[in-house]
């Protein structure tokens, strides 16, 4: 396995213009969280979904400097770009097809989607063999391995049988419990103790995203609180958190291309509370995996700037990779 960080990790950094991207990849090389990095193309990109020439050569010329590697380009589809519609089937393609032209243009050999339709990969499997890519399927809380919506894109790809075709894991969905950071966030926003137990025992039981956020909201209402004063945070307890058996990932690692390491806190113990990255990487380790490891902070979305230093955590988060590969190695 091999180590790296999306630079989605220091979102709220970049959003508040901390850094340049010369910035932020130079705080990258200082904490020694590379060599594997991954952009997030809607984030980073200006000219998103296209790239400028001036951009790719900053790019490569700043890569080469600090001795890091291209490891993942994520295409996300902006479905908002029209205030009356999505986009339909041709537009959708051809967005994602000036992105996957971006990510060939800046060396990645790999290319994130999320929520991609059947019809729109089928589409893009040319393109992707064109320009040497691999297209890696993002599983993402509340989803699994297991899940009806991704049983279909594993049934496609047993259909297609190209070795293009992969997944790349999130641990957003393999949680055994909420993240300290929100649920910390949510007390500082008026709930007490009852209430979050609450929010945490809805949220481990087996009901859609819109059901737990439900159930939640109703629980609230009798108690006479308003869901709307916790703004986006009660639904997101459920869409950015799930609670999939990790051991699920053995179901599909031939097909896991990349992983998004994803975590939300680093205790005074060196572990991340709500994940547990010990059976996880075990998991890695037998069957195989030998990619990125990316670590991905998403303590962002609920923490304000400056509430933690997220260089600092990626590089705890990192040691608490190599410790757990190292006793997986050991077990086996």
């Amino acid at each position: 396995m091999k180590l790296g960080t999306t630079l989605y990790s220091l979102t709220a950094e970049w959003a508040f213009g901390l850094y340049d991207l010369d910035g932020l990849l130079a705080a990258v090389q200082r904490a020694g969280i590379g060599p594997g990095i991954e952009l997030v193309a809607s984030q980073t990109l200006r000219t998103y979904p296209h790239v400028s020439d001036d951009f790719v050569r900053n790019w490569h010329d700043t890569l080469d400097r600090y001795g890091f590697v291209a490891g993942s380009f994520a295409a996300n589809l902006d479905m908002g770009r029209r205030h009356d519609r999505d986009m339909t089937p041709d537009e959708e393609y051809e967005f994602t097809e000036a992105l996957f032209r971006s990510a060939h243009a800046l060396g990645f050999p790999l290319v994130r989607v999320q929520s991609a339709k059947e019809e729109l990969i089928r589409r893009l499997l040319p393109l992707a063999e064109e320009l040497d890519i691999v297209m890696g399927y993002e599983i993402h809380a509340p989803y699994g391995p297991n899940s009806p919506e991704i049983v279909r894109i594993r049934e496609l790809y047993d259909e297609i049988g190209s070795p293009r075709l992969g997944f790349v894991a999130d641990f957003s969905s393999t949680m055994h419990g909420m993240s300290p950071t929100l649920l910390r966030t949510l007390r500082r926003m008026g709930l007490d103790d009852a209430a979050l137990d609450e929010l945490q025992r809805v949220w481990a039981t087996d009901g859609s995203i819109g059901e737990r956020a439900g159930a939640f909201a109703g629980y609230l209402g009798r108690r006479g609180i308003d869901v709307a004063s916790l703004g986006p945070f009660a639904r997101l307890a459920f869409n950015m958190q799930g609670h999939v058996d990790p051991r699920e990932w053995s179901d599909i690692m031939p097909r896991i291309v990349h992983v998004h390491a994803k975590f939300y806190d680093i205790d005074e113990h060196g572990e991340e509370p709500s994940i547990d990255y010990r059976t996880i990487v075990r998991e890695f380790v037998r069957g195989g995996y030998s990619g990125f490891f990316s670590s991905e902070w998403e303590g962002h979305a609920f923490a304000d700037l400056g509430e933690a230093d997220p260089l600092d955590l990626v590089a705890r988060q990192h040691e608490l990779i190599r410790r757990s590969i190292r006793e997986a190695l050991a077990d086996a």
